[in-house]
């Protein structure tokens, strides 16, 4: 076991926070997930990330502060996307537990843990195929599953307690850091960063693009996570900003757009691709707000401006090969590398692991594959897919309506970050975790539903001792 000195400084600041008031601690836990690397204790193969660690003393305060109340309490229900939530940890932790015993050795998969160990199945990568069986990383796999669900939970009893807006503080942390930490990289301090990338991961910030652009990989192990954090960051901020037109959170969006194009991965492009797409589906919030006039120049003059500069750019023949050879390599001709062979086997591989297992699933943790829908069904079948599917629908799949502009605001800007989110899952997912990030910002679209439909009235003004407890 490995402890890293750098993590007792976080663990003395979110103990501090947490005194003043235990709600803090689910704040701090939400602004480290940049730290995507940053292990606090390292157990045999298993890194425990500073961010789940935050994650799991936080849900554990709140339940003994809760179970510690001896008076009755009366509290909301839980509303139906946590249901269907819990279905999903239910059966991952059944499939983990049982299913993987039940079809142990019936076919192969690509195990989570990565070896080199075995017959080759292919000459275009090194990835080997096993038998399937239980392993360590089923129980690893479970419990971060059964952690980000109760995170999603602890987080929206504290939205509910304190409103939504206290959760978006740990966002915009998050944010900042998240662009810090690229510019960082970009300068390239590894002395730096070294501190905090502690985790037992494979570190893959010596990748370049056609042989002339380093990528940027921030507080993650590689550039296609921090390109997909990042472009959420800035789908979040920039429906925000139109929508309120708030200078920090236009600069929050521009400076994680930028993070996300230095990473120069597949990933990362779609997503923000995928980020602008969503933004503008929801044209009619930011526009529904008789938007200033001035404000409307800026926007106009600064879409021609953009527009003149990329198609002055393309005129040049050296700027219109490098973006054509870029694009080529991140999107068109991905299929065709290694890396794009070795994702399409893990992903078949998968989906044989669904049809082998009658539709029930391998279990969580007992394969890798690629893209969270062939991710999901090999490892926890029909039932665990539909139970997720459905969590994110009755989530994030609909607007509301009669909503104020502040919570009209948080609802879409966690709508379309956690529909990039999950556009950068459905390329590259390699396990079936929903992560702590999707967990906070759909538990921010519940609670934003919530308050628009009046079902509870946060007081932001609370504190530890002087908690109403029907809110929790």
């Amino acid at each position: 076991m490995a402890v890293y000195p750098a993590a007792a400084a976080f663990l003395l600041l979110w103990l501090w926070l947490s005194i003043r008031n235990v709600d803090n601690g689910i704040l701090m836990a939400i602004a480290l997930i940049p730290f995507g690397m940053f292990a606090a204790i390292v157990v045999g193969d298993l890194s425990i990330i500073m961010a789940n660690l935050l994650a799991i003393l936080s849900v554990t305060l709140l339940v003994l502060r809760r179970t510690a109340r001896v008076s009755p309490t009366k509290h909301l229900p839980l509303p139906a996307p946590s249901l269907f939530l819990l279905v999903f940890a239910l059966y991952s932790v059944f499939s983990a537990l049982v299913l993987v015993r039940v079809f142990q050795g019936n076919f192969s998969v690509f195990p989570m843990n990565v070896t080199f160990a075995g017959p080759k199945v292919s000459l275009f990568f090194n990835s080997v195929m096993v038998p399937l069986g239980p392993s360590s990383s089923n129980i690893a796999q479970a419990f971060y599953i059964v952690l980000s669900v109760a995170f999603f939970l602890a987080t929206l009893a504290v939205a509910r307690r304190r409103g939504v807006e206290f959760i978006e503080t740990g966002l915009v942390w998050a944010a900042s850091l998240n662009a810090i930490l690229g510019l960082v990289d970009f300068l390239q301090a590894d002395a730096v960063l070294s501190l905090f990338r502690t985790a037992d991961y494979a570190l893959l910030n010596e990748q370049i693009v056609i042989g002339r652009f380093d990528r940027v990989i921030g507080g993650y192990s590689e550039a296609s996570s921090y390109g997909a954090a990042s472009a959420a960051f800035f789908s979040y901020f920039l429906m925000s900003y139109l929508i309120v037109r708030k200078k920090g959170h236009g600069v929050l969006a521009a400076a994680n757009l930028i993070g996300a194009l230095l990473a120069v991965s597949s990933t990362g492009v779609l997503a923000v691709a995928g980020g602008v797409f969503y933004v503008l589906l929801h044209f009619r919030m930011f526009l529904g707000f008789s938007m200033s006039r001035v404000f409307g120049h800026f926007l106009v003059l600064g879409l021609s401006v953009l527009t003149i500069f990329v198609s002055t750019s393309l005129l040049f023949p050296s700027v219109a090969d490098n973006v054509s050879n870029v694009l080529d390599q991140l999107i068109f001709s991905k299929l065709d590398t290694l890396s794009g062979r070795e994702r399409g086997a893990w992903s078949a591989s998968a989906l044989n692991a669904f049809v082998q297992t009658w539709g029930l699933g391998a279990g969580v943790g007992s394969l890798r594959g690629n893209g969270l829908v062939s991710v999901l069904l090999g490892s926890v079948g029909f039932i665990g897919t539909m139970a997720f599917a459905l969590f994110v629908i009755t989530a994030i799949g609909s607007p509301i309506s009669g909503a104020d502009r502040s919570t009209l605001r948080l609802y879409c800007a966690g709508r379309v970050c956690a529909l990039t989110l999950l556009t950068a899952m459905l390329v590259s997912a390699t396990t079936p975790d929903p992560t702590l990030f999707l967990m906070a910002v759909t538990a921010v679209c519940v609670a934003a539903r919530e308050r628009a439909y009046g079902l509870y009235v946060a007081n932001p003004q609370v504190h530890s001792g002087q908690v109403n407890s029907s809110h929790m």
